[in-house]
């Protein structure tokens, strides 16, 4: 019975997609735009790049290439599908249709990992319970992910890689009720492949990595640790053999070694600085007279040092702009001007308030499960923390709650039994 119920889930969540694709493709070709953000461009150029053989690097303000702008991650996905497709966007997005909704299958899978046997229905075999299949539901009718999907991004590649790392570390990670699977090294490994890639397409996600290897062996159980150490071994091993190309590349063009991309110092005084508001605004220091000659590291060692600078000498201020950050991560309606009116704004909070509220009951009725915490909120506490220092939008919180849908369906079924409580009390 469930099977079809998750394939049922599955068809909506592709279908929504696609007509979000088709929706998408005609705003920009209406705009006259690649897609709706001006990343795009750049990811575009990039994956063209790599597609005729030349040298991955980015001209930006100013005459000086930029050899490490962006990692490669989303521009291969982005090349393979112009060699595959042509130099056309609409199977970009279609193609991106197709992993959102393989995103909500892997939302499944982790919700059943996390929740174990009490809320999983083994009388159908392998087949999910209700706490997974109401995960799945809300990350395939979400909005926001949803729209995700069609918009040429990095976010609709790091997404399914996010997941696909969280749910082989909760294999690898398991309840103190079961046993870790028989393949377990190649599922170590398996795992430090998706972690990697999904650096080498968002650089963000870098810290979390190591963060919640380490949470799996602090809290790896009685008589568990020296296998759980063993397994993190293989997920580095995985990450470092993913990774490594990028790092002798980037150690033959720098002459040192740069794990992800020469950007971070653009990135923290974006938001850090006298002007900053807690957006982004990187044409308003990037074009400035004595910033834009120099080359990529010291253009990145400058920038850092101003931050730096900009932060110890206002610490009051850089307090006030986390306090802004956190709001815009935690908007419920968009944060950008142009997309923003009363009908959507009321529209949206609608459907992001109650998912807040259903989270916060799934993470205070998981509260002594250090697994559903890490693998399940850890992403959005990290990257909302991590957006209190670099600009903040709701955007940046889009990937990180897809995860905490598992928690948001365990607020569902905790306000379902205390519903049936209260009336079998009364």
């Amino acid at each position: 019975m469930n099977r079809p119920w998750l394939a049922r889930v599955l068809e909506g969540a592709f279908g929504l997609r696609v007509a979000a694709a088709l929706a998408v493709h005609w705003f920009s070709q209406r705009k006259g735009t690649l897609c709706v953000f001006p990343d795009t461009r750049i990811y575009w150029h990039l994956a063209r790049t790599i597609g005729a053989g030349g040298p991955f690097e980015v001209v930006e303000w100013g005459e000086l290439p930029h050899f490490a702008l962006r990692t490669p991650g989303y521009p291969l996905f982005l090349a393979a599908c112009q060699f595959a497709f042509g130099p056309r966007v609409l199977p970009v997005r279609l193609a991106q249709a197709a992993l959102g909704a393989w995103c909500v299958w892997l939302v499944a899978r982790l919700t059943a990992r996390v929740v174990g046997p009490e809320t999983t229905n083994h009388r159908n075999g392998p087949g999910l319970g209700p706490v997974p299949l109401l995960a799945a539901g809300l990350a395939a009718f979400d909005p926001y992910f949803v729209v995700t999907a069609a918009l040429v991004l990095s976010e609709a590649v790091f997404i399914p890689l996010m997941l696909a790392s969280l749910l082989g570390l909760a294999a690898l990670w398991p309840r103190a009720d079961s046993t870790v699977p028989k393949s377990w090294w190649l599922l170590a490994l398996g795992t430090g492949i998706s972690s990697g890639a999904a650096i080498l397409v968002r650089p963000s996600w870098a810290l979390f990595v190591p963060a919640m290897l380490l949470a799996r062996v602090v809290w790896s159980g009685p008589g568990r640790r020296w296998h759980a150490v063993r397994g993190v071994v293989l997920v580095a091993l995985g990450v470092v053999l993913v990774m490594a190309p990028w790092w002798v590349r980037n150690a033959r063009i720098y002459g040192r070694f740069v794990p992800t991309a020469l950007w971070a110092g653009a990135s923290l005084y974006d938001g850090l600085n006298p002007r900053a508001t807690g957006a982004s605004d990187m044409d308003g220091f990037m074009i400035a007279p004595d910033i834009w000659p120099l080359d990529e590291e010291a253009q990145d060692a400058e920038l850092k040092r101003r931050a730096v600078a900009f932060a110890r000498s206002h610490p009051g201020r850089s307090l006030e702009l986390a306090a802004i950050k956190l709001g815009r991560f935690w908007s419920p309606w968009p944060n950008a001007e142009g997309f923003r009116s009363l009908p959507v704004n009321v529209a949206s909070a609608a459907v992001t308030l109650p998912v807040f509220a259903l989270i916060a009951l799934g993470v205070w009725d998981r509260r002594r499960d250090p697994r559903a915490l890490v693998l399940l909120a850890g992403p959005l506490v990290y990257f909302c923390l991590l957006h209190t220092i670099f600009a903040s939008s709701m955007r940046y919180r889009i990937p990180a709650i897809i995860p905490a849908l598992g928690l948001a369906a365990i607020g569902v079924e905790r306000v379902w039994k205390m519903r049936e409580s209260i009336a079998g009390g009364s």
